[in-house]
């Protein structure tokens, strides 16, 4: 399969070459009958010319003869019977009668008559040219003829220059053709480099063709492509990379839900498994017992509950249910209940009474979480407190670490020196949802080893009372 530049220049060569064929073909017959036309013409003119001096010349044979040695021309007198009277180029008493020859016929009907004709007596091709006219009160014909060999010899020497010149405007063609052949060569050169380019994913292509139109338009509609392709890599990549990350967090959730079930579950199945083994235990030992097993079974409920509401505020299934009531209140109730299952733990609430506009049960979760988090990590006090419309929840147990902090508040992330149980890493960012939904943040200060400060701005206007 031949290649495009070779095509083309085997369609220029063609072009070519058909085009001297057919130039040479109409020259030679255009230039050749104008030759003759010419010839033809200039010895009709001679013949009026001659017409003239014959009636003043007695010897015609010798003024043939100087007609012919002056212009190089064929004399040839004839009389109406055929007869030759005198001749330029053959003795008169050899030739044959006339009468009957081409352009004596057909100067009897036209004012000349014209003939090409090979001649038997000098043994070459003649153009003859004859005219009928009266001397001396008889008819004559007076005939003029040109060698054909003399008229073509001018005619081949000037179609060879003419051929001369087409070889030449062939080889500039050819030698054109070869670099047009050439500068395609490298515009397709640099096509098929941007889309090997292409095809290998690397999209940052750079080609640029001034040669055409038709280049410049594949140009552009290349880095249109490439543009776009980019753009969809891209989006794959996002996409890919969402992809990646639904699965981690659903290998999160499953590897979650396994290792903070596994506890109460074994707890529970323990309790249980002994109250079956011994059925005459006392009743004191099975209601502890029963108790135990309640327990567990209420903090698998709370970290099912924590789970489908943490699915619920991320997939955008959940609206506030706003009302107005006393935040302040509402802490100390939180916290009081906190002291009942904590003894021991000293917790110090300074919250005023404010009223506030949000939705109490999701205020009542975030408290709730920032309170338990804060006694987890500390041994020590805990204060809740509410300074110029920010409830601040301070512990001075063991801090966050400065790269940890950004990223405590994510799903199921737990620091790696401390775990607990029904956390599943939920807790924060549940706070986080929350307090999104009331258009306010979760601020954290924290320094490791010295304790934290969890705070957020008051999701509304807000009234001490």
């Amino acid at each position: 399969m031949l290649m495009l530049h070779q095509h083309i220049t085997r369609a220029l060569l063609a072009l070519f070459l058909g085009t001297l064929l057919l130039s040479g073909i109409v020259s030679y017959v255009t230039i050749k009958d104008n030759n003759l036309e010419r010839y033809q013409h200039e010895l009709a003119t001679h013949i009026e010319l001659i017409k003239y001096e014959l009636e003043k010349i007695d010897d015609k044979e010798a003024f043939a003869n100087a007609f012919k040695e002056k212009t190089g021309f064929r004399l040839t007198l004839i009389r109406e019977d055929g007869e030759v009277v005198a001749e330029s180029d053959y003795n008169v008493d050899e030739m044959n009668n006339h009468a009957h020859r081409e352009e004596i016929l057909k100067s009897q009907n036209a004012p000349y008559g014209y003939a090409i004709r090979f001649s038997d007596t000098l043994k070459s091709n003649f153009l003859y040219v004859a005219n009928r006219f009266e001397l001396g009160g008889k008819i004559y014909y007076l005939r003029l003829a040109s060698n054909i060999s003399g008229i073509m010899h001018n005619f081949y020497a000037l179609w060879v220059k003419i051929t001369l010149i087409f070889t030449v405007s062939i080889l500039l063609g050819l030698y054109g053709a070869y670099n047009l052949s050439q500068k395609i060569r490298q515009e397709i050169d640099k096509i098929i480099i941007n889309l090997q380019q292409i095809a290998d994913k690397d999209y940052r292509i750079t080609i640029t063709s001034h040669f055409s139109l038709e280049f410049f338009e594949i140009a552009n509609f290349l880095k249109k492509l490439a543009a776009k392709l980019e753009k969809r890599a891209r989006q794959k990549r996002k996409y890919t990379a969402k992809i990646k990350l639904i699965s981690q967090q659903r290998s999160d959730v499953i590897s979650a839900i396994s290792h903070e079930f596994k506890n109460p579950i074994a707890s529970i199945m323990g309790y249980a498994q002994t109250l079956m083994d011994d059925g005459d235990a006392n009743a004191q030992i099975r209601e502890r017992f029963l108790g135990k097993i309640i327990q567990n079974g209420q903090k698998i409920s709370s970290m099912i509950d924590r789970l489908t509401l943490a699915t619920k505020f991320e997939n955008g299934d959940f609206t506030t249910q706003n009302t107005n009531f006393d935040i302040g209140k509402l802490t100390h109730e939180i916290v009081q209940t906190f002291k009942e299952k904590n003894k021991g733990r000293n917790l110090i609430c300074s919250v005023p009474e404010v009223s506030i506009t949000a939705d109490r049960t999701m205020m009542e979760i975030v408290i709730t979480n920032l309170i338990d988090n804060a006694l987890k990590y500390s041994q020590d006090n805990v204060e809740v407190r509410i300074d110029e419309g920010v409830l601040h929840v301070k512990d001075s147990g063991v801090g966050i670490k400065a790269e940890e902090i950004e990223k405590v508040t994510q799903k199921f992330y737990r620091t790696n020196s401390h775990t607990w149980d029904n956390s599943m890493g939920l807790g924060l960012a549940l706070v986080c949802y929350i307090l999104k939904l009331h258009n306010t943040a979760l601020d954290i200060q924290s320094t490791f080893g010295e304790g934290s400060d969890f705070s957020f701005k008051l999701p509304s206007k807000n009234i001490i009372l």
